[in-house]
């Protein structure tokens, strides 16, 4: 682990004195699941919408590439539904602090952008709840697997990568929105800590969205002009 931070600081010096730093907030919600193996005791999942919140922070040089940090507060899980019995469900909550790191870039030099980042991410479990009612047919299916019973793991990682577009409203403030899509790694195995009877694989699974809005709190330097090129007025000046 300390080797990764070594990793990140030194990416952080690495884009210079110049580079534009923000700081920002942003508000998340997923579709959320688990995918199993094998697949067919997946039948009953419906997804299950859950939100994340956090801070970020981005560092990007005048070629508009850069690091993104995150710190989010981040719940995930899953969520059975048996359609053909009233009021059956079951749902599994696992709250998270989870730490990305991202590779971004932004393309364009105008007030909007598109942005594209991708990049690891690392997950410390704070707690986990399950719900259920009108359960216990299905729970008695599927009771070899015990993947109801069992805890998931305290650590998590995997990668995320997504695109979004960001308006800077000044110089000084913008906002973006994204879509993200995460590829959890679950330490290679499973989510659980004892991998459940006759479960073969396991992991978390999200696709989702993000509004944000970001202080430029060191201003972007642009790119060095062109030896008899006339510059246009500021685009941030109105």
């Amino acid at each position: 682990m300390q080797k990764v931070f070594l990793l990140i600081l030194l990416s952080i010096v690495s884009l210079g004195i110049k580079a534009q730093f923000s700081v920002g907030v942003r508000q998340g919600y997923g579709a959320h699941g688990v995918y199993l193996e094998p697949p067919s005791i997946e039948k009953y999942q419906t997804p299950y919408l859950l939100s994340n919140t956090g801070l970020v922070v981005v560092f990007n040089n005048k070629n508009n590439a850069g690091l993104q940090m995150e710190i989010n507060y981040a719940k995930k899980g899953w969520q059975e539904e048996d359609t053909t019995v009233q009021g059956s469900y079951f749902k599994r909550t696992i709250n998270y602090l989870e730490m990305p790191f991202f590779s971004h870039w932004e393309i364009g030099y105008g007030k909007v952008r598109l942005l594209i980042f991708a990049g690891p991410y690392f997950a410390f479990k704070l707690s986990e709840s399950t719900d259920s009612a009108n359960f216990s047919h299905i729970w008695n299916e599927y009771h070899l697997y015990k993947h109801y019973e069992q805890e998931v793991k305290n650590f998590d990682f995997g990668i995320k990568a997504g695109l979004g577009i960001k308006y800077n409203i000044t110089s000084r403030i913008g906002i973006f929105i994204d879509a993200r899509y995460d590829i959890q790694i679950a330490g290679g195995s499973d989510i659980f800590i004892d991998r459940p009877n006759g479960i073969q694989a396991s992991r978390l699974k999200e696709i989702g969205g993000t509004f944000g809005i970001v202080w430029h709190i060191i201003p972007q330097e642009l790119k060095d002009i062109k030896k008899g090129y006339i510059p246009k007025e500021d685009l941030f000046e109105d």
